[in-house]
């Protein structure tokens, strides 16, 4: 009996399916137009995704690829980096601070450099190696050690291991000895260890007394709670902000704005995606009414009908994000904006599973008028 029940579902199924796709087959034009206009749409929420998170990794790259637990900042900074300025000294008065396992200095100057031989804009980055505030994300050659080395993360591929960069206004050469990716800071952007940060920023300024550091960065002992040694942290040292590394990345200014464009242009595509499918079954149910109509007197179910309109939803919007995502990705290809732009394989995942779920609900709307046939008025439907 419970075989005779499965093959009998089976059966209905294969049925549903059988009749969904000879109708797509039977208008291809209709279906076709549609499946191109669901593309461009799932196209345009792939790419805006893909771009905003590349450019919001060009701003928080720096912050989000620390081994840390928290920064601290100057209390008058508002966790800006640039803005920021610390004593040297501060980095010991964290160590200090109970809860923390090891802190380490961070120093930013935003300067005109000769990368490579050619101008460039850059972010030089002085921190402590092997301290928190050294950055992952090496992709090649190894993190400098010496005062004359730097590691790059630039969107220019010809800015390799062995090319030196000189700060204008300098005379030291510094040798790339490695390349780094997912670390960028607002633009192009060289590690050096804090030795070498010092040496070109008094060089720049002659007889600066102490060279200043903008960030503390810090990690925290096992089982601590990041937040509470943050908080404690603030209050033991004076003058000081504390923040959570996600709050401080958070924190950076332009990264709000930047999400809540990009977020309203990513809504206002997917909703208008979600409408269009949804009304063009509801009209294509509405002109087929009396075709169900007359299925529902010979026998068909409802949920027999509904699902062949529920099977052309997901092989329209599975079809049409197939073609976007391909789209999408040679678009990505020949884009020019300097920043490493790649497709999120989770985060398409996430876009054609929400479009796809978004535009079976509204397909619902067609199943709704589905299920209001009266099988005895096949003979004067309309």
């Amino acid at each position: 009996m419970d075989n005779f029940v499965d093959n009998d579902r089976s059966a209905t199924q294969t049925c549903r399916v059988n009749l969904a796709l000879t109708e797509m087959k039977r208008a291809k034009l209709r279906f076709g137009l549609l499946t191109a206009a669901v593309a461009l749409l799932v196209f345009l929420i792939v790419f805006l995704s893909s771009l905003s998170g590349a450019l919001l990794r060009a701003f928080t790259g720096a912050i989000e690829s620390l081994p840390a637990d928290g920064l601290v900042y100057s209390e008058t900074s508002r966790a800006n980096a640039q803005a920021s300025r610390l004593a040297p000294a501060t980095v010991g008065e964290v160590a200090a601070v109970p809860g923390v396992a090891a802190a380490g200095p961070m120093a930013v100057l935003s300067a005109n450099a000769t990368v490579a031989g050619a101008p460039d804009e850059l972010q030089l980055i002085g921190v402590q190696p092997g301290s928190p505030s050294q950055p992952e994300g090496l992709r090649e050659g190894r993190f400098p050690q010496a005062a004359d080395e730097v590691a790059i993360d630039a969107s220019d591929a010809s800015a390799g291991i062995g090319d030196t960069i000189r700060i204008n206004g300098t005379s030291i050469d510094l040798t790339v000895v490695g390349r780094m990716v997912g670390t960028q800071f607002g633009t192009d952007t060289a590690w050096i260890p804090i030795t070498g940060y010092e040496a070109i920023l008094r060089e720049l300024n002659p007889g600066l007394p102490e060279v200043p550091i903008n960030i503390v960065v810090f990690a925290v002992e096992d089982g601590a709670d990041a937040a509470a040694v943050a908080t404690q942290v603030q209050q033991s040292v004076p003058g000081t902000q504390a923040l959570e590394r996600d709050a401080a990345v958070e924190a950076i200014p332009g990264v709000e704005s930047v999400g809540q464009t990009f977020g309203l242009l990513v809504g206002i595509t997917f909703v208008i995606g979600v409408v269009v499918v949804g009304f063009f079954f509801l009209i294509l149910t509405v002109q087929k009414l009396r075709s169900f109509t007359l299925l529902r007197a010979a026998g068909a179910s409802t949920r027999s009908l509904a699902g062949t309109v529920i099977a052309q939803i997901v092989a329209v919007v599975l079809l049409a994000s197939v073609l976007a995502t391909a789209l999408a990705w040679f678009a990505l290809q020949g884009l020019s904006t300097g920043l490493p732009v790649s497709i999120d394989p989770i985060t398409t995942l996430g876009v054609v599973g929400a479009v796809l779920g978004a535009s079976v609900l509204a397909g619902l709307l067609s199943v709704r008028r589905i299920a209001a046939l009266d099988p005895a008025m096949a003979a004067g439907a309309r």
